[in-house]
């Protein structure tokens, strides 16, 4: 489905992202992998290289410096003849992420999440704008959460040390509208943006969590990146070139 098309990833070492560099290749797309974690990039470009027998681009990337975006752009582009789509996966936080109940954290703690990861989305799309307005064309696809969509379930997380933070909700809800405003704003521009709101992730979560997250979806629970990375292909293809300004919600029916 992706033949021809090279595609920059934003977070490439995330546990979405390094499916979704594999993903690309089997369909035979390329991945112009981007991370700040440099050994973790390194690891995950021999990886690919040895399995697909192809050289890849691994590029160092800051989503909150506009030196290092536009220096990973320029790379990419000179490697390459065109860049068809960028993928936000990242998952930038700050210091004390998730770590304090939304009405005992300080101003400072709270704009500093709200800058790095919100702040960061919007700071990197706008500079792939740029770039795929003097291209003539682009896609754009952004990472987001059931939870800047529906309500948490509180009741999932009792007896648990985990929480749903309220600054993660406002900031999945703020990249969802992220996608809709640009969209909007790029009409006959040959540029679309679109939104993959998912479903919670499998990542080590106390059991009793899962049970009870299990019992609000339709057939699995927590997902696994390979479950949602098909919709993702989908997006980076030409089947879907006609859609733009949506939010794709992949969730095992959690929020009916």
């Amino acid at each position: 489905m992706l033949e021809g098309k090279h595609i920059f990833i934003a977070g490439a070492c995330g546990r979405i992202g390094r499916v979704l560099c594999k993903k690309i290749l089997a369909n035979k797309g390329i991945p112009i992998m981007a991370d700040k974690n440099l050994q973790a990039l390194k690891l995950l470009q021999d990886e690919l290289e040895k399995q697909s027998q192809k050289k890849l681009l691994a590029l160092e990337l800051d989503i909150t410096s506009k030196q290092s975006i536009t220096q990973a752009i320029e790379k990419a582009s000179l490697e390459y003849t065109h860049l068809d789509s960028f993928v936000n996966t990242s998952y930038p936080v700050g210091k004390n992420w998730e770590q304090t109940a939304y009405y005992e954290f300080e101003y400072e703690q709270l704009c500093e999440n709200l800058s790095v990861h919100l702040g960061g989305f919007i700071f990197i799309a706008a500079q792939f704008v740029k770039f795929f307005k003097q291209q003539g064309y682009g896609n754009i696809v952004n990472l987001s959460s059931i939870m800047g969509v529906y309500a948490p379930k509180f009741e999932n997380y009792k007896n648990t040390t985990m929480q749903s933070s309220l600054e993660y909700s406002v900031i999945k809800a703020g990249i969802n509208h992220l996608g809709v405003w640009l969209a909007k704003e790029l009409f006959n521009t040959n540029i679309r943006i679109n939104t993959l709101a998912s479903g919670g992730i499998l990542d080590a979560q106390p059991q009793n969590f899962l049970e009870a997250y299990r019992k609000c979806c339709a057939s699995k629970g927590m997902l696994e990146a390979d479950d949602i990375c098909g919709t993702l292909i989908f997006l980076l293809s030409d089947e879907s070139k006609m859609i733009t300004g949506q939010t794709f919600i992949v969730d095992d029916g959690w929020g009916l």
